[in-house]
């Protein structure tokens, strides 16, 4: 919200350099900055416009005589909302305008002896429609600077926290820094027009708590006087005409969101109900909105006139043959004016305010004020009126101990004090019993609510570097690291020293990437989301990754290690999990010469290598009984180059290369490796066990401890044996029978696997024989090997040596 720092003095007598008000209201929590309002421009006056007649050489150009009261000048302009006895500001020869000097100009056979101005020329609007008129009785020959308070003028611009709408208006600003300086503020309220003829309104929804309607008759359309033109400019507002001006003005100044129906346009009496399914209304902004059930509209006997609390409609609104009007001055529901708002798109600084609270005891004060203002800038009379009071305002009162304030704030501040702090608020206090009872006042009941939310109104007015400052009682002794902070830690390290570079990322996610996945949508998703692409929350890291990787080779990066060790989310719990990406190639080494590094020796990643990064990191974990296994495959991995990571029979991973089909929907390279391991369970509920079957770090704290074995004194013997096997016998299964089929069997290594034909392959594995009580002979070697291929042979019969 922009506000003139002139207005905010029209509410409190303050001669305080604008810089000290705006560091005061930073440090008790509004967020605000200041400018100037405009530059002061040289070689400027206001001038009555004589005699505007069209150029009769050039199209669309008009030839204006004005007079600033010592001399004439002709000047040429394109704006065609000048006419006679209008006075406007000129800009004389010599002066500058947006960088460019002004000179005399032809334009044909006439020639311009300066520039009548927009705002837009005097840089104080973005986008002006015509020439600035200003108001009839507006001196000649006088400086259009200070008229207009150019280059002396302060514009406060301020940003609240969404529990303080009180502060959104000139009226509650002033009462803010009126607390802060110890300032009484002054109220401004002309006395209300009574009448005892009623209007029909009709309330059918509970989403209304206060609703104010007054029809004013015979009103006339026109600009409205140069000081309301000169508040809404500075703040922002655009100037429409005198009724709509009037509705801004008040909504600056009292907070409280007004607007004029043109009373000739309705059809019956006003109701406030919820749209109709699929009913349509097209608002000021030209746009067609198509409501829901949920949305609250205003409304007469056949039609919608307006979105409750967001915006008006065009069959409605005021235009220049207005004669009757309807004021409304209502308070809605902030949650159903913020759904309404959200979910059209639609931001007023109407439903702004409706959106952090209305204060509902000062409705009528403002709809009178506005009423006021009508009537002696519009003229008319007023014909009608009605207050439907839904909800009214019961205070609350909030009980508060000194000895609270002094506890929190660890400064002991009197009762009396407080008080006074709290009655600067214009929050009504009393002191009984050594307690201080505070009646939340209506313009602050949307954030008052407890003992502590006084004493940090207390806090802030009080002055934070009023404090005197302590130091922090630090302890002395060490700080343990927590197991899973180190076995955490621990794995992040290994990745980094196996040269993948760590990312991080949201853990929102879209619904988008699981369905080019082929994967069911996680169970929890964001109600409110930002962006569409943050809409879940991921189970599991790999869709994170994914993502990543599109990014990078947007950017030509086709080399990529990455990892992340973060959270992934369920309905009931959560889990840490570590997941890796690697595509493109790997560097083994590298080579230096004197003034730069190369790189020397690089491969391609696949399969095998990413399997041995994962099997490696289980090794330092200590993790001993992982298997890999080809069932229950991700549908999104390759069939045939992906496993199921198991420990102890539970799945705790997946590795392998995303499917083709995937990768050509993704647009990632073919040869796209990823894994993943769960290394953590949190449960939601504290009391909740965390150590449980299926995660690395419960494996991780119940690993056997390492214990020293002697070297041995008898060597081992080696032999390499080639099996021909049934096709579709699985060689991990295989190996780990090799293993059990003799206690002599140390180590088993496969090294080789040959297709003999459609049903037989042959599988060759290096075999470490092992006896530690002595060393084995060929002939015993050879007796172990014919007593393994027996045992074999139960299990599979049609096994064979291959010699």
């Amino acid at each position: 919200m922009k506000v003139p720092y002139s207005w905010i003095k029209e509410f409190i007598d303050i001669d305080i350099p604008v810089s000290d008000v705006v560091a005061k209201l930073n440090t008790t929590g509004i967020e605000t900055t200041f400018y100037k309002f405009g530059q002061y421009i040289p070689n400027l006056t206001t001038v009555k416009v004589l005699s505007v007649i069209k150029h009769p050489e050039k199209d669309k150009l008009y030839i204006c005589k004005v007079s600033d009261g010592s001399r004439e000048y002709q000047i040429i302009t394109g704006a065609d909302n000048v006419k006679e006895n209008d006075v406007v500001i000129l800009a004389k020869v010599g002066a500058v305008i947006k960088g460019r000097e002004i000179k005399l100009v032809s334009f044909g056979s006439y020639t311009s002896e300066g520039m009548l101005l927009s705002l837009e020329e005097l840089e104080v609007e973005e986008k002006s429609e015509g020439i600035f008129i200003l108001d009839e009785n507006t001196p000649v020959g006088a400086d259009p600077n200070k008229i207009l308070g150019l280059g002396e003028d302060y514009i406060l611009e301020i940003e609240i926290t969404p529990n303080r709408g009180d502060a959104l208006s000139v009226r509650g600003l002033a009462r803010e820094i009126g607390a802060i300086f110890n300032l009484k503020r002054k109220e401004i309220q002309p006395k209300p027009v009574l009448t005892d003829k009623e209007i029909p309104i009709n309330i059918e929804t509970d989403k209304v708590y206060r609703y104010i309607g007054t029809t004013i008759k015979n009103v006339k359309i026109k600009n409205s006087p140069l000081d309301i033109r000169l508040k809404l400019i500075k703040s922002g507002i655009s100037v429409i005409n005198n009724i709509v001006d009037i509705t801004n003005y008040v909504l600056l100044q009292e907070g409280q969101p007004l607007h004029a129906f043109d009373l000739d346009k309705l059809e019956g009496g006003i109701t406030v109900r919820y749209a109709k399914e699929g009913e349509k209304i097209i608002t000021l902004d030209g746009q067609e909105k198509e409501l829901k059930p949920t949305d609250v509209v205003i409304a007469d006997g056949k039609k919608a006139l307006a979105i409750a609390g967001v915006i008006g409609g065009e069959n409605s609104k005021i235009d220049e043959n207005t004669k009757n009007i309807l004021l409304e001055a209502a308070v809605f529901d902030p949650a159903s004016v913020r759904k309404t708002s959200k979910r059209l798109g639609i931001l007023t600084d109407s439903s702004y305010r409706f959106e952090r609270g209305v204060d509902v005891e000062h409705t009528s004060k403002a709809s009178n004020f506005a009423t006021y203002l009508i009537l002696n800038l519009a003229g008319g009379e007023v014909e009608a009126y009605k207050d439907v009071y839904v909800k009214p305002y019961t205070p609350k009162t909030v009980v508060l101990k000194p000895e609270l304030v002094g506890k929190i704030l660890g400064e002991k501040i009197d009762a009396s004090e407080i008080k006074s702090i709290l009655e600067r608020l214009e929050i009504p206090t009393q002191i009984q019993e050594n307690q201080i009872n505070a009646e939340i006042p209506p313009f602050r009941a949307y954030d008052l609510e407890r003992p502590i939310d006084l004493v940090e109104e207390v806090a802030r007015i009080y002055g934070y570097d009023n404090f005197t400052p302590t130091y922090p009682r630090v302890p002395v002794e060490a700080y343990e690291k927590s197991l899973y902070y180190d076995f955490d830690n621990k794995v992040r390290t290994y990745f980094l020293d196996n040269g993948f570079t760590e990312v991080l990322n949201y853990t929102f996610t879209s619904e988008e990437i699981y369905n080019a996945l082929k994967l069911p949508i996680p169970e929890i998703k964001i109600t409110n989301y930002i962006l569409k692409s943050h809409s879940i929350l991921r189970d599991r890291i790999v869709v994170s990754l994914l993502e990543n990787l599109k990014e990078n080779l947007r950017f030509g990066r086709k080399n990529l290690s990455i990892f992340e060790l973060s959270s992934t989310f369920f309905k009931d719990f959560e889990e840490i999990r570590v997941g890796c990406l690697a595509v493109g190639k790997l560097v083994d080494g590298f080579n230096y010469t004197e003034k730069e590094r190369k790189l020397s020796t690089t491969h391609s990643w696949n399969f095998l290598k990413l399997k041995g990064v994962v099997e490696n990191l289980l090794n330092k974990l200590g993790i001993k009984n992982y298997q890999f296994i080809d069932e229950n495959i991700e549908v999104f991995l390759h069939p045939y180059e992906s496993a199921n990571i198991q420990v102890n029979g539970y799945d705790i991973g997946f590795i392998g290369k995303i499917h083709p089909e995937i990768a050509h929907k993704l647009e990632i390279p073919k040869d796209t490796y990823v894994a993943e391991l769960k290394l953590r369970y949190v449960p939601r509920e504290i009391e909740k066990e965390n150590l449980l079957d299926g995660y690395l770090y419960t494996y991780y704290l119940k690993k056997e401890p390492v214990v020293f074995q002697e070297l041995p004194k008898f060597p081992s013997a080696y032999r390499d044996l080639a099996f021909v096997i049934e096709e579709s016998v699985k060689v991990g299964k295989f190996k780990e029978d090799i293993l059990k089929a003799s206690k002599y069997v140390k180590e088993v290594k496969l090294f080789d696997v040959y297709f003999l034909s459609e049903n037989k392959k042959s599988v060759a594995f290096n075999v470490e024989f092992f006896n530690p009580e002595k060393s084995l002979s060929d002939e015993e070697v050879n007796i172990i090997v014919e007593e393994i291929l027996n045992k074999l042979k139960l299990n599979y019969p049609d096994i064979s040596l291959r010699t």
